[in-house]
């Protein structure tokens, strides 16, 4: 008999699209996604069934086996029946996002596993969002159904209405999604359709019941090839009604079940059966009554030994990957994967050379094919592809492109396929050939992420890729071996290759900054430095960025407002200037935050004219309707002229890193060029203005953090041409008058927030508080699961405070409640990190001193001392001198 590696060595070489499956396995933390694939890998006998659920073959990090949770997507081919499948397995928790993203880029079909018992997630969320912005073919799993026996000892008829009510609730999150979809693309006409391809019902066959640790699963098909011939019914019929308000009497199938007071066909035919084998296996522990129970199903149990032997038994009789493969052959095969129109625009537009190669995936076709991700074992790094189209062997050359950079002319990229491997879970083995429709691994030169093969020379390359998380913790990084820094460099260099969610900073001091999507990504990227050979690394406490930003004060009069300008005058007014800093409304704020493609585009002055009066109209249309309305601001009252003539007078708008603030031209009679005329002349030593202005932007006043949300009016500059020491302050000016204005009205720093989500029992619920108001979090929600009697508390904590939270949460509740951090937004620290009492009432309160914690100034300082600022800190002098009260004589 051929070997299985034989077999799948001939299927990567021959085997046609049509009959190839790629299949990845999302889930929220915990709902069994590791477990699942186990069983799902025992059907090739690369490992025994009894090590299913307990192995976790496709976690092959050794952290990843301490912690038991995945913490990179792995990938495994399989055979079954005339099927190639290729496996990937996507971890769950939300700082490896961006593996969940790649996996989701390789495949066609999404196996959605959701925990039966703990229902719709917040990760479950995002991840059912991801799959249908993707075109995948969803298949909903809910795993664990021995827990509504087991734990919550439902009764049939209980457990039926819990998994409708569960049903509805993924159904309704799906139609929210197709929604928001459908306003985002203007496809409000396919709506239904596109909410009708991706409802979740049994009788579709896009439903799997399952209990991974033991071994079993089954949608309605299953049962119905059971149950038809004994009741001598059409099997399709049946299971067209086994899941639903149908009962069964009088040898046919009748309707109402509910109404009537009947029993449905699922409780009967389904639950009450599988329920008793539950029952005396797991609660009871008869094996007499579950061995019997098993003659009457025609099944012969072997093992001796009660677990063993129910696993033995639930394995035999509704084997996992016969479900689970059963379904997958029913969904998109990697032939038809781009035809879907939403799915294969999305990736090229139909003019493109490719297009109609990728749509057709053919192997006689033109060699196609993306890189989605890097891997590295054994100190070598492969590429995971998608072939999209044709064959990829070992020693073809073939072209690299990108979005930005062609693969013709005479500086085009090529690279030579050095080898070709299919994916094994903790190991390659090595191929001839990868055919259309597969996903392989690779080893070749000039390949980066999200880059394009082809046999033939294109423009341009596939629009690959995937919008990523804001990377939010910094730490510093070097080695203690001064001649180890330059291979630290390229190891870092080259795990930037392997994880796209990081980020590697040179500082102009010299040190290395690696920033991270949250505190448990830092941990995997010290780890992989570690495996790489850096032990002993000096790594700084994190760094958590701020912004800062100025704020309306109600309490000001028109005349402390009109004081808020800042004036400069150098060298006997051979340069004077006149700036004012003022807030922008939230609303405008926001605009400018979903805008950053456009602002982009037009830093670069590569935005279409029309695209640009459009952004043009829409931020004046918000600017009039906002601004006027801001009490205690310079905009305060304003007409509609004057703010419409403010902003088409527009200067610039901030920098990459701080780019929702605004520079006006309010200076009378001086028209210098706007944003909306670039055909203008530039005027001299604008350029100067705009530079001064952008370090503003870049180091505020407060800790030298980057601003937010501010307007910086000029009022007035003029300056001595003739004067060149005059000219050359007055970049340094116009920052500082900047900073000056700023100073005069009410700063505030602006804290990035994570969005938590707890789940805990009831007897913890005090103690989850507790650690919640410690690290200053605001509670939005608590609600409590009817099915687990578990509450999940819902707010937002500020990224600063959230280090080792979860653990002192598990810690603090006796390991009673979890919880999952994901950042959320921006939002203004309320307190003011420069107040003092000043009234009698909160000199009363707080002391003369305002004894009481000021978070705000508590994050400055910090951040301050950080930077080598100076504090209002009171450092002793010839501490060695001190004495006590007493001297000693």
């Amino acid at each position: 008999m051929e070997s299985l590696t034989a077999q799948l060595e001939t299927a990567f070489d021959s085997k046609p699209a049509n009959e190839i499956r790629n299949v990845c396995l999302i889930a929220h933390v915990d709902h069994g996604k590791t477990t699942f694939a186990d069983s799902l890998v025992t059907t090739n006998s690369i490992i025994s069934t009894r090590l299913a659920g307990k192995l976790r073959y496709m976690d092959s990090r050794p952290d990843e086996q301490e912690r038991g949770i995945t913490m990179k997507a792995s990938g495994v081919s399989l055979l079954y029946g005339p099927l190639l499948v290729n496996l990937i397995d996507s971890p769950g928790h939300v700082d490896f996002s961006s593996e969940v993203s790649s996996a989701l880029l390789l495949s066609d079909i999404a196996l959605l596993l959701v925990d039966v018992v703990e229902g719709v997630c917040s990760q479950t969320h995002s991840l059912m969002r991801q799959a249908i912005q993707n075109g995948q073919s969803i298949i909903l799993v809910l795993n664990k159904m021995d827990r509504l026996k087991i734990d919550l000892k439902m009764e049939p008829a209980e457990a039926y209405q819990h998994i409708v009510r569960l049903l509805e609730a993924v159904n309704s999150s799906l139609s929210q999604f197709v929604s928001y979809l459908a306003l985002e693309e203007d496809t409000w006409d396919d709506l239904e359709a596109l909410e009708q391809k991706v409802h979740f019902d049994p009788q579709r066959g896009n439903v799997l019941f399952a209990s991974a640790i033991y071994g079993y699963a089954f949608g309605v098909d299953e049962f119905a090839d059971i149950w038809a011939p004994k009741l001598k019914l059409d099997k399709v019929e049946l299971a067209k009604h086994l899941f639903g308000d149908f009962w069964i009497g009088g040898g046919k199938i009748q309707t109402d079940a509910a109404h009537r007071g009947k029993k449905t066909l699922f409780e009967q035919l389904v639950l009450e059966p599988l329920w008793s084998l539950h029952d005396c296996a797991l609660i009871q522990g008869d094996l007499d009554k579950m061995i019997t129970l098993a003659g009457k199903l025609g099944l012969t149990v072997k093992t001796k030994r009660l677990p063993d032997a129910f696993n033995e038994l639930m394995r035999t009789w509704l084997p996992l990957p016969s479900a689970c493969f059963r379904a997958c052959a029913r969904g998109t095969s990697a032939l038809n994967a781009f035809k879907d129109p939403h799915r294969i625009d999305a990736l090229s537009a139909p003019a493109h050379p490719l297009h109609n190669a990728i749509r057709d995936c053919q192997a006689s076709g033109p060699t196609i094919a993306f890189a989605a991700k890097f891997i590295r074992q054994e100190n070598q790094s492969y590429t995971i592809l998608r072939v999209l189209s044709g064959k990829i062997s070992k020693g073809d050359e073939l072209f690299v492109s990108t979005r930005k950079m062609r693969a013709t002319g005479d500086e085009a990229l090529q690279t030579t396929i050095e080898e070709v491997y299919f994916l094994r879970g903790r190991e390659m083995v090595r191929t001839k050939t990868a055919v259309a429709g597969t996903i392989c691994a690779v080893r070749a030169s000039n390949l980066v992420q999200n880059v394009t093969l082809s046999s033939i020379a294109v423009d341009e390359g596939l629009r690959i890729g995937f919008e990523m998380g804001e990377p939010l913790v910094r730490v510093s990084i070097t080695s203690k071996e001064l001649e180890q820094i330059n291979e630290l460099k390229e190891a870092l260099r080259t795990l930037v290759l392997l994880d796209p969610s990081l980020r590697v900073l040179e500082q102009e001091n010299g040190e290395l900054a690696m920033i991270t999507a949250g505190e448990m990504h830092l941990q995997k990227c010290l780890k992989d430095l570690e495996d790489m050979g850096f032990i002993g690394l000096e790594v700084s406490e994190p760094i958590v960025p701020f912004q800062e930003t100025v704020i309306p004060d109600p309490t000001l009069t028109a005349t402390e407002i009109a004081s808020q300008v800042a004036e400069c005058r150098l060298r006997d007014e051979a340069l004077y200037l006149k700036i004012r800093v003022a807030p922008l409304s939230a609303e405008l704020l926001a605009m400018l935050e979903r805008s950053v493609e456009t602002l982009r585009k037009i830093r670069k002055g590569a935005s279409d004219e029309a695209a640009l009066l459009t952004f043009k109209n829409k931020l004046i249309s918000t600017a009039c309707e906002t601004l006027p309305a801001m009490r205690g601001t310079w905009w305060h009252k304003k007409s509609q002229e004057e703010i419409t003539s403010l902003f088409e007078r527009i200067w610039c708008f901030g920098p990459e890193k701080a780019r929702s603030n605004i520079m006006f031209n309010n200076i009378p009679g001086y028209e210098n060029r706007t944003l909306w005329n670039r055909d203008e002349f530039l005027r001299p030593l604008d350029n100067s203005i705009c530079t001064g202005w952008e370090l503003f932007c870049g180091a505020g006043p407060l800790a030298n953090e980057p601003m937010r949300g501010v307007a910086v009016i000029i009022e007035e500059w003029r300056i001595d041409e003739s004067d060149s020491a005059a000219v050359g302050q007055l970049v340094t000016a116009v920052k500082q008058s900047c900073k000056a204005s700023a100073q005069k009205n009410s700063l505030r720093l602006v804290a990035a927030m994570y969005k938590c989500v707890v789940t805990t029992t009831s007897s913890a619920l005090g103690k989850v508080h507790m650690v919640l108001s410690q690290r200053r979090a605001k509670t939005l929600s608590e609600d409590i699961n009817e099915a687990t009697g578990l509450f999940e508390v819902n707010a937002v904590l500020p990224v600063v405070e959230s280090f080792d939270f979860c653990e002192q949460l598990r810690t603090k509740t006796s390991g009673m409640a979890s919880g999952q951090l994901e950042f959320s937004h921006w939002q203004t620290v309320e307190e003011d990190p420069y107040w003092v009492p000043t009234t009698q009432d909160e000199i009363e309160e707080f002391g003369v001193k305002g004894d009481s914690i000021n978070h705000a100034k508590l994050y400055m300082d910090t951040i301050r001392r950080r930077k080598g600022l100076p504090t209002d800190d009171l450092i002793v002098v010839s501490a060695e001198k001190q004495r006590n009260l007493k001297k000693n004589k």
